[in-house]
């Protein structure tokens, strides 16, 4: 046991560098853990103003200035943030109206369940649909009970919306005045910790720009079917697809779910629902086959174990943006071990 900790001392932390950055890495960890709430705007504030700094880039190497590549990237990032605020009343409208109808949803699923009698038996399917109305019924109440906190929660929700797009305008503007007080405090000699943030740069603006374009193309596309079709709360499933493609593996598993039990509810086993089926399956086999590997480069390729450990991770210390992140965190983590220095040699 003494030997294999010489090693492992030996290998990581063999020089001052290395020792120095292990304690910073720990300490930033636990205080995100701890403060990851209350610095949740901080932290969405600074991944849009580094995927708008990306553009605002493209846009300087076009022989543009920089105060009209920021004005134009300003304008960009506002223009989105209107329209999102423009979508919310029809989506805010449509949750409240597939809340409503959950339990005649459920109880038309029960109703198909039990015309497939050579396959289900009534005990099971009264089995199965008593715990699950009594879920439903005990989630219904829960949102009842929680509507106290409305004022809290729309409170936040406009703190949120006023403080975000302020510290992205500062992030811009500012940016290499506060790239110097970062690195102020950093070592003089920090040549790994150069390498590492270097090569985790470009990683992570490929990862998350190629996210939001694969989240836009496959929402788009599920909205086209679902709305061609004729199917109830088009935008609300549309986006949730969309959506879904940040969570590897289980994401398209999940929103299933939700589209068959809506298609069911609205056409039954008809032509539609199959075509409803075979459509959505179609959008995620060209999802996984087709777009993914044109939007991101092997250099993120993670064992699918890891990839799970990740997800389940993050996604339970930070919600939805630990779920978003949990590849390229994961990725962080390979490279900071792959790059660690190797140790003094005597």
């Amino acid at each position: 046991m003494r030997n294999f900790l010489n090693k492992f001392f030996n290998r990581f932390f063999s020089n001052e560098e290395s020792v120095y950055f292990a304690i910073l890495l720990i300490t930033s960890f636990v205080f995100i853990i701890l403060f990851g709430n209350v610095l949740l705007p901080v932290i969405i504030s600074l991944v849009i103003a580094f995927l708008l700094n990306g553009l605002m880039t493209s846009l300087i190497s076009f022989k543009l200035s920089r105060r009209i590549s920021f004005s134009i990237t300003l304008i960009v990032f506002f223009g989105f943030y209107l329209s999102l605020f423009m979508a919310l009343p029809s989506l805010g409208t449509q949750i409240n109206n597939l809340l409503q109808n959950l339990p005649t949803i459920v109880a038309s699923f029960q109703e198909t369940l039990s015309n497939m009698s050579d396959y289900f038996s009534e005990e099971d399917i009264e089995l199965i649909f008593s715990n699950l109305s009594s879920q439903i019924s005990n989630l219904l109440s829960s949102a009842l009970g929680q509507l106290a906190g409305t004022v809290s929660l729309m409170f936040n929700a406009i703190l949120y919306a006023i403080m975000i797009p302020l510290m992205v305008f500062f992030f811009l503007k500012d940016k290499e005045e506060l790239l110097s007080l970062a690195a102020s405090v950093l070592p003089k000699e920090n040549d790994f910790m150069k390498t590492v943030f270097n090569e985790m740069n470009g990683q992570l603006f490929n990862y998350v720009t190629g996210k939001f374009i694969e989240m836009f193309i496959v929402a788009s596309a599920s909205y086209i079917v679902f709305a061609s079709l004729g199917l109830p709360y088009a935008v609300l499933i549309s986006i949730l697809v969309g959506l879904s493609v940040i969570i590897p593996i289980f994401g398209a598993i999940l929103v299933t779910i939700p589209v068959a039990l809506i298609g069911l509810y609205e056409w039954g086993l008809t032509s539609n629902f199959y075509w409803l089926i075979g459509l959505y399956l179609i959008i995620q086999m060209l999802d996984g086959n087709v777009l993914v590997p044109i939007l991101f480069s092997n250099r993120n390729n993670l064992h699918p174990v890891i990839i799970i450990i990740a997800v389940l991770f993050f996604g339970g210390i930070w919600g939805f943006w630990g779920l978003f992140f949990a590849i390229p965190l994961a990725t962080f983590i390979k490279a900071i071990i792959n790059s660690w220095p190797e140790p003094v040699k005597e």
